[in-house]
């Protein structure tokens, strides 16, 4: 069997064999995110011969999404795939950082670095303004292949994880996929493609929506009615957020180690803007990985242990991918303006290494944005029942 038979035509015959049989788009869902459980076991034992046994389970689940790719499916479907290949993957990584956490300091936040990567690039594709026609040649052959191997799609990041934690070890894939998770988020800002007048207004509305305003950062748009533009703010924000995390947090005591949330609330005003410049899509990114980088940074410094530092992400970047399909796809949201949004968790997390219970606000935020997971699976489950 060849590479192409096997890629292309083997999941279209399976996808045929799953409709005889009445295999649902959502069965098929359970499958995958089985199967990527099974592999993060496998990965976590820490030997070669366990990784050999992850990346065929790792490779069973992604048959499995792309025969799932080849159904017909819903709002509802195509949102919780979305979901849990996320979950999937980011657990994967956890048992990688499980099974070469002996010894090892840098382990979990190189997991934690590559969960955040990994959670920009799926919120940066639903942030593009316009997607290209999939009839429309995009380039010569050199030129995809180049572009594939920037974007380092799943298929590609299931060998990358077999064959490197087989190879050199659990710390080396980490390590890898967060140096190439960097290069992918970067191509996939550089590679997006610009929409016309009709298209960026079309599209505002739904990145306005995966900034995941909370509280605060509404009055503040309210306050300068959308006339400040989202994105420089954004930047310089998350500017001061790197460069303080990189001069370090463990040297900061008391009301300034909310700096970081300070700054990083000057992308709040921008929140009622619409969004309709030709780079406002970036600005959801940009906000997120301030957040990101804050909570990192912080529960490296205070002391969380790194489990919990990368739940806690892991979590995030899950409510932002579902923020971001919800918002890009139209469907109904309830409750979702109930929410802290990024600023309210980061000024908790903020708050509770200020009081010296850092530990515990991680916890707490985890399992609060666990409990917001739970309750929107539930409610996207019981309408689409009702659909």
């Amino acid at each position: 069997m060849t590479v192409t038979t096997a890629v292309v035509v083997l999941p279209r015959r399976m996808a045929g064999w799953a409709t005889r049989r009445a295999l649902a788009r959502n069965s098929l869902t359970g499958i995958e995110l089985a199967c990527s459980l099974c592999a993060a076991v496998w990965f976590s034992a820490g030997t070669p011969l366990a990784a050999l046994g992850g990346g065929v389970a790792l490779g069973g689940g992604y048959l499995t999404r792309r025969v799932g790719g080849q159904l017909t499916v819903g709002a509802f479907d195509g949102w919780l795939a979305s979901a849990c290949a996320l979950a999937g993957e980011l657990a994967v990584y956890a048992g990688l950082a499980a099974g070469a956490a002996t010894g090892r300091t840098d382990v979990w936040a190189l997991a934690t670095g590559a969960a955040v990567l990994l959670g920009l690039r799926k919120v940066v594709r639903l942030c593009r303004n316009v997607a290209p026609p999939p009839d429309k040649p995009q380039g010569s052959a050199p030129w995809i292949l180049a572009g594939r191997l920037l974007a380092l799609p799943a298929g590609e990041r299931a060998v990358v994880i077999t064959v490197t934690a087989a190879l050199y070890g659990a710390r080396i894939t980490l390590l890898t996929l967060a140096c190439w998770g960097a290069v992918a988020v970067a191509w996939a800002m550089a590679a997006a493609p610009r929409a016309g007048g009709y298209q960026r207004r079309a599209a505002a509305t739904g990145v306005a929506a995966c900034r995941d305003d909370g509280p605060i950062a509404r009055f503040a748009g309210q306050v300068v009615r959308g006339q400040l533009v989202p994105l420089p703010p954004a930047v310089a924000g998350l500017t001061a957020t790197v460069l303080l995390a990189t001069l370090g947090m463990a040297d900061l005591a008391g009301p300034v180690l909310l700096t970081p949330v300070a700054a990083m609330l000057l992308a709040a005003p921008g929140s009622a803007h619409p969004h309709d410049g030709p780079l406002d899509w970036l600005a959801p990114p940009v906000v997120q990985a301030g957040q990101y980088v804050y909570l990192a940074a912080l529960g490296a410094a205070m002391g969380v242990p790194g489990p919990v530092t990368f739940g806690l992400v892991s979590l995030a970047a899950l409510w932002q991918l579902d923020v971001a399909y919800q918002a890009r796809h139209q469907m109904s949201s309830p409750g979702r303006r109930t929410g802290l949004g990024w600023e309210g968790r980061m000024l908790a997390a903020g708050l509770g290494a200020m009081l010296g219970i850092a530990t515990f606000a991680f916890l707490a935020l985890a399992t609060y944005l666990g409990w917001l997971l739970c309750r929107s699976t539930l409610v996207r489950w019981f309408a689409a029942s009702r659909g």
